[in-house]
């Protein structure tokens, strides 16, 4: 792919989220495929591998989580964030949030701690820990894109939840046996969406610690 190619998917993706594509956005997405594709090489990161699947996959699917995250500033925690997803998406396009990303692997680790260094984002911490080992802080949103259900989910990062916190997840076909097992404590609410440039259907699960259940599309 042309770089201009890659540029426009961004400029697209971003327009159907509502996010105007401004030009620092831009460049930042760019400089973080890149250096994705470069580590990628030598400590295969990701089994995604293409440019255009790593934007709309990686870049763009992590956007998704951007329509449960509240409009003001706020602490939010990607558990096993792996490459960055849904993390670094968000910071960059959010820098007013306060991020943390925990990831046990120190190869990923190290690869997140450089790319925080190389996109001058000033609102992200790496912690190097599994979840359920960490401890020291409090959030308000806890997101996922780890291969967790949501009553798993719920289990190994509860500890972490501030007292009006929720947890966001993406989830696929298996949702409504996950919702089933979820306690009848927590409200469960499902934003069916397009994964934007494709036909491919998300659902992105907010769930609170309360005892309702809904569902909008």
């Amino acid at each position: 792919m042309e770089l201009i190619d890659k540029q426009e998917l961004i400029i697209k993706g971003l327009d159907f989220l509502g996010i105007r594509p401004e030009t620092f956005l831009l460049e930042s997405f760019l400089l973080y495929l890149e250096e994705l594709q470069r580590w990628n090489k030598a400590y295969n990161l990701t089994s995604i591998k293409g440019d255009k699947d790593i934007i709309i996959k990686h870049f763009l699917d992590s956007l998704l989580y951007l329509k449960f995250i509240p409009e003001v500033s706020c602490y939010v925690c990607d558990v096993g964030s792996g490459a960055g997803f849904p993390g670094l998406p968000i910071a960059i396009v959010r820098q007013d949030l306060n991020l943390t990303l925990i990831e046990p692997s120190w190869k990923k680790c190290a690869f997140l701690k450089y790319m925080i260094n190389k996109l001058r984002l000033l609102n992200v911490t790496v912690v190097e820990a599994r979840v359920e080992n960490y401890r020291d802080s409090r959030f308000d949103v806890l997101a996922t894109r780890a291969l967790f259900n949501i009553g798993d989910f719920i289990k190994a990062a509860a500890h972490l939840l501030s007292e009006k916190g929720f947890f966001i997840m993406s989830k696929g076909p298996s949702i409504k046996k996950d919702i089933q097992e979820v306690s009848s404590n927590y409200t469960i609410e499902v934003l069916q969406i397009n994964l934007p440039l494709t036909s491919i259907l998300r659902n992105i699960v907010k769930i609170s610690p309360v005892k309702n259940l809904s569902l909008r599309s």
